[in-house]
């Protein structure tokens, strides 16, 4: 079995990947295809994620739980794979017939029908997305170099063939073929585990709990894609660009938020099944202290410096983005916590209807909200609702995960961790007194306000979780050097 330090800093590369290249990416297609270009694409990819999110009918969410259960067992492994691909591949396939239904029957796709078209691959290919089989059996070391090869070869294809406003088509292109790229390593590597098998398969067992986990993923995909849908339909691609735009900043840090907790959801599942509420204890510790200690800095820094993050990364076309971007920035630290009292938690411990109200109560805000706000504040007011749909989805999760379960949670951090971010606003202000190129100004925004953050918190607050998880990581990446050498 892979060791926690392993699986975290894979796992952490893999999350890295999905922050620095989505960050070169969008700073570059940004500024080639503009707000009207960027927002096209970005609705027709949010379209389809819908129905790829019916397509999975939860079973990415269940499959983790139910691999890391048996993982040890080849039989019973192959057993319960194939019985969940079977499942996805019969809804992909039901999916995939409904989604091209829409597209033809409905006027309002006609115009960009060739863009909707292609995006019927990306609902194909929903079977064979099989993280959660890899994240069950704890490969995250595969899922990092998968990662990272697709994505290099993508920057590359996309500086290669996206140069004005009219390689819109290449560039949707190269976002398929990223997904395809992966899903056809997943279902090559997929042979080194398991037998797929075609008798004796039990696949009604599986329905009741998916059919939970389902409801739970629609809830949240209506709160967090329908967001960009509604401002689509009700405003236009511009504000579909600046809404884009400031939210794809703020999310690319959340990755990295919950890279200690997405590692730590087969031992929690283990220690929940076997009782273990002493190493549950301590996994939910170790959770917590990362994502309180990283999402309220990385949350504060997104608000304080939005309109550096903002000019650098898109240019002065989408300086309208800027509010969109703060009223956003406290996405990443709601969002980190909401996965460890749902996904971390209430999941594992067999909750997920719990789960499912909560997130139905925060589809119902969301949307509530939408409706009422983006016809006067467009970007504004989606930006508006979506914070407001998080805060409730993390506070009912909580209520339950304190109602059901005797876990300690370390409130103090969240104070310390504010105080200490209160040092970027200085920093701000001092940087800002002078003249010099944003992106500059931004790198050292960055540098500074890390550098002194760390420090507050780690000789000031004498923050023990920091300072361990600090030198572990350091450690790992020198000796990982040494023996690469």
């Amino acid at each position: 079995m892979p060791s926690i330090k392993n699986n975290f800093f894979h796992n952490l590369l893999f999350l890295l990947s999905n922050i620095l290249f989505p960050l070169v990416t969008f700073s570059y297609v940004s500024r080639i295809l503009g707000p009207e270009g960027f927002g096209k694409i970005q609705f027709v990819v949010v379209f389809t994620q819908y129905f790829v999110m019916m397509a999975a009918v939860g079973i990415p969410i269940y499959g983790i739980r139910e691999i890391a259960k048996v993982r040890h067992d080849k039989l019973l492994l192959s057993k319960l794979f194939s019985e969940l691909i079977f499942i996805n591949i019969l809804t992909t396939s039901l999916v995939l017939g409904f989604y091209f239904f829409i597209i033809f029957t409905f006027n309002w796709f006609h115009n960009d029908l060739n863009f909707y078209i292609l995006g019927g691959l990306l609902v194909f290919a929903c079977f064979s997305t099989l993280d959660w089989f890899y994240n069950g059996v704890e490969q995250f070391r595969f899922i990092s170099i998968r990662a990272i090869t697709i994505k290099i070869i993508a920057l590359i294809a996309l500086f290669v063939f996206v140069r004005t406003k009219n390689d819109l088509i290449f560039y949707f292109l190269i976002i398929i073929f990223s997904t395809l790229g992966n899903n056809i390593w997943n279902l090559i590597r997929i042979r080194k585990f398991i037998r797929i098998q075609f008798k004796q398969l039990n696949l009604r067992q599986h329905v009741p709990v998916l059919l939970t986990l389902f409801g739970t993923t629609v809830s949240i995909s209506i709160y967090t894609l329908i967001d960009t849908l509604l401002l689509g339909f009700l405003a236009d691609e511009t504000s579909v660009g600046f809404y884009s735009a400031a939210v794809k900043i703020n999310k690319m840090t959340i990755p990295l938020v919950i890279a200690l907790g997405t590692v730590l959801i087969p031992r929690i599942t283990q220690s929940i099944e076997n009782k273990d509420y002493s190493l549950l204890q301590s996994l939910i510790d170790k959770s917590f202290s990362f994502i309180v200690l990283l999402g309220i800095p990385i949350s504060f820094g997104l608000f304080v410096f939005a309109p550096e993050f903002i000019l650098s990364l898109s240019g002065s076309e989408f300086s309208e983005a800027i509010l969109t971007m703060q009223i956003t920035a406290p996405l990443v630290i709601l969002i980190g916590l909401g996965h460890l009292f749902g996904f971390q938690l209430l999941i594992p411990a067999g909750l997920e209807k719990k789960y499912l109200y909560a997130t139905l109560a925060g589809m119902t805000i969301s949307v509530i909200l939408n409706l009422l706000l983006i016809s006067s504040f467009k970007d504004k007011g989606t930006a508006i609702a979506t914070v407001a749909g998080e805060i409730l989805v993390t506070f009912i999760s909580f209520y339950y995960v304190n109602k059901k379960m005797k876990l300690t949670i370390q409130w103090s951090l969240v104070l310390k961790s504010m105080i200490a971010s209160l040092i970027f606003l200085p920093i701000a202000y001092l940087l800002r007194a002078y003249p010099m190129d944003v992106v500059l100004r931004l790198l050292l925004a960055i540098v500074f306000s890390a550098f002194f953050y760390f420090m507050i918190q780690i000789y000031i607050f004498k923050e023990k979780q920091l300072k361990e998880v600090y030198y572990s990581v350091i450690k790992y990446v020198f000796r990982t050097q040494k023996e690469v050498k």
